[in-house]
């Protein structure tokens, strides 16, 4: 299957929303024995004050490209200059492909690069890049870091829906489950049963690997916000990730333990809240929570 008819299914994906389609794999994994305890860090996760726009490998190991396509950009120092590239990926290669897709592989390391795609920059599937390393600003325990980019939209894609499906080792949890009013006032829904009606931001506790496919809230059992963690976006000069609204980092992760689940409104009565958080198997993790408001 060629890759245009590949991305125009995958874009059926992102628009669906409202279910769980296994894309067609567009791209093999950038390197072997892949397995889910092999991630060090994941896409839409946070990362310091931003999210993370990548899949970051923990072992060590020879990374090679992903599907075919030309060799359009390889960074040697820290400080690239690339609008990209927020922050170092130290030794980098970057591969354009059909349907103006980038695949990009860093944390390289440069001693053992694969200088024949100076002079050769057409590869394959499987062509050898570096071995990884540590050229990158980034913790010691990670490795590789590898980005998919849509330059014609300009949005970077989730790589876990375009490779090998993987088993989730990750459960998701949703605990310590909060509400939030518009004056910031913290509704504890663990302990506390009669809540005011109005307007709320609603969170669970950040799980420090796991990050879900989509989380869905619905109020009285009518739907009242979908997340999708298959695409990060721009907000003005912020990454976002789409909902109803495009959240910004700062609105996602408001500090290291806590993760937006979405938006709702009460009204007066006995409401019941519904949280489903899928992850990228389909599997679902959900919560109910039965409410007076007052």
């Amino acid at each position: 299957m060629k890759l245009q008819k590949k991305q125009k299914k995958l874009f059926a994906l992102l628009g669906a929303g409202a279910m769980l389609i296994i894309p067609a794999i567009a791209f093999e994994w950038p390197q072997a024995n892949v397995l889910q305890d092999k991630f060090y860090s994941f896409f839409g996760q946070k990362r310091s004050d931003t999210l993370s726009t990548s899949l970051i490998f923990s072992e060590s190991e020879e990374a090679v490209c992903a599907d075919k396509g030309e060799i359009s950009i390889i960074i040697t120092e820290h400080d690239d200059g690339f609008n990209w590239f927020e922050s170092s990926l130290g030794t980098c290669a970057v591969v354009a492909h059909e349907d103006s897709l980038l695949t990009v592989y860093g944390n390289l390391d440069t001693d053992n690069f694969n200088t024949d795609l100076y002079e050769h920059p057409s590869v394959t599937t499987g062509t050898k890049l570096a071995s990884t390393g540590n050229s990158a600003w980034q913790e010691t325990d990670s490795y590789l870091e590898f980005q998919i980019i849509d330059t014609q939209n300009q949005n970077y894609i989730n790589p876990l829906i375009l490779m090998p499906r993987l088993g989730q080792k990750h459960a998701l949890t949703v605990t310590n489950v909060s509400l939030k009013n518009k004056f910031g006032k913290v509704y504890d829904l663990e302990t506390q049963k009669n809540i005011p009606s109005g307007v709320y931001k609603i969170y669970k506790s950040r799980q420090d690997n796991a990050v879900p496919y989509k989380t869905t809230l619905l109020v009285n059992g009518t739907e009242s916000e979908r997340i999708s963690y298959n695409t990060i976006k721009q907000k003005d000069s912020e990454l976002a990730i789409e909902g109803h609204n495009l959240y910004s980092a700062g609105e996602l992760y408001p500090d290291d333990d806590i993760m937006l689940l979405g938006e709702l409104y009460l009204p007066h009565g006995k409401d019941t809240i519904s949280i489903i958080v899928t992850d990228f198997s389909g599997k679902e993790y959900s919560r109910v929570f039965t409410l007076n408001v007052l």
